[in-house]
């Protein structure tokens, strides 16, 4: 049984198999728990726990946005801060997720000034601080976390098939040994780049083609360098297979905003397989993978 709901800014698809004639609470709870996530974790929530810390730089360490941000803060440093996600005074700035035109160069390093998760996050025992004109923004893991959550939820409630996906973004497994299929689209052809085969773990895509804007030619998209203050043109896509979703979404961000040449250094431990592709100014594009794909040639 599935359903599919608003939710994150995106859509929510929910595919379970359930012994028993429980399905349609198994996924009201799916519902329910993502509509609470959303309104706790997305940075356009007018209110809720993110909502607090951007106002009040400073939220409980026992709350489930704290427990985000101990997980960001492992990753940030895996991918070398090309997951950032102090980076929302830059996409305010920017005007993403609905960009207009490229913000003239002192309103992008005054914003960039205002950035960097090392020196303005901090994480005590008991409260987790940020500095202040900081605006944390957790778009590139928060549809992970929330697919992990729900997952989790519905594999303990008893489902014995599950599969979440959140805005493209996918976790799933089974006790039955089913194979799911997982497209992954070509950022500049329309087809897809191939299909993956999982038994159990996460997949998550990131790509200028999501989020853009073309000025003069140029196409500026959502990937945020953290380095520069504009968008990364050193990718076009990149997916990656984790165990988790949530690792699976911040590294496919950071490679995407990276490119093949640093992503090939994130630590091999922390994945499965990437794979990253990437497009010049006539849209040809080459692949570079990392680790094992489980492709299959259906």
């Amino acid at each position: 049984m599935s359903r599919t709901f608003p939710s994150l800014g995106t859509f929510a698809t929910v595919i379970i198999t359930v012994e028993s004639e429980s399905a349609q609470i198994l996924l009201d709870k799916a519902d329910s728990l993502l509509s609470y996530l959303d309104n706790h974790l997305g940075r356009f929530s007018e209110y809720g726990q993110l909502n607090d810390l951007n106002s009040s730089f400073k939220i409980p360490a026992d709350t489930e946005l704290a427990e985000l941000i101990r997980m960001s803060h492992i990753l940030v440093a895996v991918t070398g801060g090309s997951f950032d996600p102090s980076l929302g005074a830059l996409s305010i700035v920017w005007g993403f997720p609905e960009p207009v035109e490229v913000p003239d160069s002192s309103s992008i390093n005054h914003a960039l000034a205002c950035t960097g998760w090392e020196k303005r996050v901090r994480i005590g025992e008991d409260s987790i601080y940020i500095e202040q004109n900081t605006v944390m923004d957790f778009g590139a893991i928060a549809k992970g976390y929330a697919v992990d959550r729900t997952y989790e939820l519905l594999i303990e409630l008893g489902a014995t098939e599950c599969l979440v996906e959140v805005g493209g973004e996918i976790r799933c497994g089974s006790s039955t040994g089913r194979i799911w299929h997982i497209g992954v689209r070509h950022p500049r052809e329309d087809t897809l780049a191939g299909i993956l085969k999982l038994s159990a773990g996460a997949v998550a895509t990131s790509g200028d083609y999501e989020c853009y804007f073309i000025e003069n030619g140029i196409r500026y998209s959502h990937l945020l360098d953290s380095e520069t203050g504009y968008p990364s043109r050193n990718a076009a896509s990149a997916t990656v297979v984790a165990n988790d979703c949530a690792t699976a979404d911040a590294m496919a961000t950071a490679a995407a905003v990276s490119g093949p040449v640093r992503a090939g250094m994130f630590p091999e431990e922390d994945y499965i397989g990437m794979l990253i592709i990437t497009a010049d100014e006539n849209d040809n594009c080459e692949s570079f993978q990392f680790g094992e794909l489980p492709w299959t040639d259906q």
